[in-house]
């Protein structure tokens, strides 16, 4: 049962990385690695300890329109009671200034390749490593004022998006 209960813990772990990474709530994404976090390694964008690739977002994600990082399929194997690894794949979605003015549309196809840790009862990142499968730019052809999306809320990457007003229960809140 104890395993059940860590697996699901860890997954709900994976959720809120994406969360907080599209939401750029950086404050949350800070407390989802253990204070030693030896790597986050994201290939060519940024590649040392995990407080420096919180910075580093924290730098290149304001330029960015919206993103979305959809979870799919997660494996995790338990190393003992507070230990684990895991392989999470992922449909990554970003909006790009291009150049010469407008957007870019990034849609990729990636793992996560993750080590766990259970820190104080807590499941945490002790390292990720993206390996990325595939992807595919071009430019983007979506606007928020197109006619049948009157009236629709639309997701926002700040303190300003309608998860925070709709969504009641404290663990919603932003956390920065």
């Amino acid at each position: 049962m104890q395993a059940l209960v860590d697996k699901d813990a860890i997954r709900d772990l994976v959720l809120c990385y994406s969360r907080s990474v599209d939401r750029q709530d950086f404050a949350l994404l800070r407390s989802l690695y253990t204070s030693d976090a030896m790597e986050d390694n994201h290939g060519g964008g940024y590649c040392g300890p995990a407080s420096g690739y919180v910075d580093w977002l924290v730098c290149v994600m304001p330029r960015l329109g919206i993103t979305t990082h959809a979870v799919q399929n997660h494996l995790i194997v338990l190393d003992g009671a507070d230990r684990a690894q895991g392989e999470v794949y992922v449909t990554a979605y970003h909006t790009l200034p291009a150049q010469g003015g407008g957007w870019s549309d990034l849609v990729h196809g990636m793992r996560y390749l993750d080590h766990y840790a259970k820190v104080d009862g807590r499941w945490l990142f002790a390292r990720r490593t993206v390996a990325v499968d595939w992807k595919q730019m071009g430019p983007s052809t979506w606007t928020k004022d197109l006619p049948d999306d009157t009236g629709c809320l639309f997701g926002e990457h700040d303190k300003t998006d309608p998860s925070y007003q709709v969504l009641e229960h404290p663990f919603f809140a932003r956390h920065g």
